[in-house]
């Protein structure tokens, strides 16, 4: 067996990531989906202002089966985004950390929850 001594200022060759991101989507898809069914068929109200689906998709949801939600968690792109304005997040990020803009989003899906109470 051969060895053959590397230069040290030659950078290894890098693998390609779009792989291991494209099964990151699948995963966000798959999950936001599941989660988004569930409460749909718990509790329809909360799952409009949790998850920003109209009724229309609601009622699809609630039936969809597994393999229908792989399928399209498999479809390559995110198939949800935030609805706040990046700058939102931005400036919470820069005035308090990730930890209290976790709390504050809570507090805000808190607050949505009582709003959806009867």
């Amino acid at each position: 067996m051969m060895h053959t001594p590397s230069a040290p200022d030659v950078e290894p060759p890098r693998s390609d990531p779009a792989p291991d991101l494209d099964c990151e989507v699948d995963t966000l898809n798959l999950m936001w989906l599941l989660g988004a069914r569930e409460l749909a068929r718990s509790d329809a109200e909360k799952a409009v202002l949790v998850y920003g689906l109209d009724r229309e998709v609601l009622e699809i949801l609630r039936h969809a089966s597994l393999a229908m939600l792989r399928e399209l968690a498999a479809s390559g792109v995110l198939l949800f985004r935030p609805r706040f304005r990046v700058c939102w997040l931005q400036e919470r990020l820069r005035m308090t950390g990730p930890s209290a803009l976790g709390l504050g989003l809570q507090a805000i899906l808190f607050a949505a929850e009582e709003v959806a109470q009867p």
